[in-house]
C-alpha cells in the first residue's frame, strides 16, 4: 500500500476505533449477555450503570484498556521501538496513579494490579508478570502492529510486550494475535489471510488459542448468542480475543455493526469492543466510524496525534 492519506487514516482509525469501542463498551462491562439484551443494545456513548467498573467515568470517556494502549504507543515513540524496560517503568507509574484514583481504581484488573505492585517493589519486568491468562496485554497491543511492518517483528515484540504484566502462554498468544491482526489489516489483507496469520502466530504460544480464532472465523455466520456462549466473553484472553475476532469477521465490511455487536457481547465488553475497534479501524480507516462516535470521544485530538506520529515513524523506518 502506498504511503498516503489512506494509510494514515488507517493508523488513526485503528487507535480511535479501539478507544471508541472501549468507551462505548464500558457501559456493559460485567453484565451478562442476557441482561444486556433485556435492556436493549447499547449503540452510543453513555454512563455506565451503578455497579459497573466504569460507573464513575463520563460518557465518551475510555477505560484502562485505551490508557494502556496509549502508554505503549508513547513508549514506542520515545524509544523508537519497543523497549521492555521503558514500558515497564511507564506501566508501574501508570498503575500507581490509576490505583490511587477513585474513578479508575476499579478498572484495573487483578493481573495488572499485581504486576504493578511487583514492578513498584523493585522486581524486574522479566519476573513481574502475572500467570493469570487474562487479556490485559491483548487489549493494548494494537500500536505494535502499527509501528512494525514485518510480521515476524510484530510477533516478537508483541510477545515481549506481554511479559512485564502477563507472562502466561494464553496472554502472550492474545497480544500476538491482536498485534498481528492489526498489521495484516493495515496491509490490506483479506479476511482469510488475516485469520491465517493471526491464528498461526498465536498458536506458537498456545495452540488452543489459535484454534479458537479459526473457529471465530469459520463460524462467523452463526448467531451471536450461540457464538459468544461458545467462545466465551470473560476477561480471559482466550475468550475476549476470539470473540473480538468473531465480531470483526462477522461484520468484516460493516465496522459499525462489528463494534456494536462487541459492545453488547456480555462480560468484558470494553475489551472485546476495544480489540474489535482496533481491527476494524486498521482495516477500514477513520472514515468507517460515525461522526457522532468520533466527535463524542474524550481526548480524541491527542489520540489522533499519537496515531499520526506512529504513522510517520513507521513509514520512515
Amino acid at each position: 500500500m502506498a504511503h498516503n492519506g489512506k494509510l494514515r487514516g488507517k493508523y488513526t482509525g485503528c487507535m480511535l476505533g479501539a478507544a471508541i469501542g472501549d468507551a462505548i463498551g464500558k457501559q456493559n462491562e460485567g453484565l451478562s449477555r442476557k441482561d444486556i439484551l433485556s435492556n436493549g443494545y447499547v449503540k452510543d456513548y453513555g454512563k455506565a450503570p451503578n455497579g459497573c467498573p466504569g460507573e464513575k467515568l463520563r460518557a465518551g470517556q475510555y477505560t484502562d484498556d485505551t490508557e494502556q494502549m496509549i502508554l505503549l504507543a508513547r513508549s514506542l515513540i520515545k524509544c523508537n521501538g519497543f523497549n521492555a524496560g521503558d514500558f515497564a517503568e511507564r506501566m508501574a507509574q501508570w498503575g500507581a496513579d490509576a490505583l490511587s484514583d477513585p474513578a479508575r481504581k476499579a478498572l484495573v484488573g487483578p493481573s495488572s494490579s499485581a504486576a504493578v505492585a511487583r514492578l513498584n517493589s523493585g522486581i524486574s519486568w522479566k519476573n513481574s508478570g502475572s500467570s493469570i491468562p487474562s487479556c490485559g496485554s491483548s487489549m493494548r497491543a494494537a500500536p505494535l502492529g502499527l509501528f512494525y511492518s514485518d510480521l515476524d517483528e510484530v510477533e516478537e515484540k508483541a510477545a515481549l510486550s506481554s511479559i512485564p504484566t502477563h507472562n502466561s502462554s494464553g496472554a502472550i498468544a492474545g497480544a500476538v494475535a491482536v498485534a498481528v491482526g492489526v498489521r495484516c489489516a493495515i496491509d490490506g489483507m483479506e479476511l482469510p489471510e488475516i485469520i491465517k496469520e493471526s491464528s498461526a502466530r498465536a498458536s506458537k504460544y498456545d495452540e488452543g488459542f489459535g484454534d479458537k480464532i479459526v473457529i471465530s472465523f469459520e463460524m462467523r455466520d452463526e448467531e451471536p448468542d450461540e457464538m459468544f456462549a461458545r467462545l466465551g466473553t470473560s476477561y480471559l484472553a482466550d475468550e475476549t480475543v476470539p470473540s473480538a475476532f468473531y465480531c470483526f469477521s462477522r461484520y468484516f465490511d460493516e465496522p459499525e455493526k462489528a463494534i456494536i455487536e462487541a459492545v453488547n457481547a456480555g462480560d468484558d465488553t470494553d475489551s472485546i469492543a476495544c480489540i474489535t475497534g482496533a481491527l476494524c479501524g486498521a482495516r477500514h480507516g477513520i472514515g468507517a466510524f460515525p461522526e457522532r462516535w468520533i466527535k463524542g470521544l474524550e481526548n480524541r485530538e491527542f489520540i489522533e496525534h499519537i496515531a499520526g506520529v506512529l504513522y510517520e515513524m513507521s513509514v520512515g523506518r
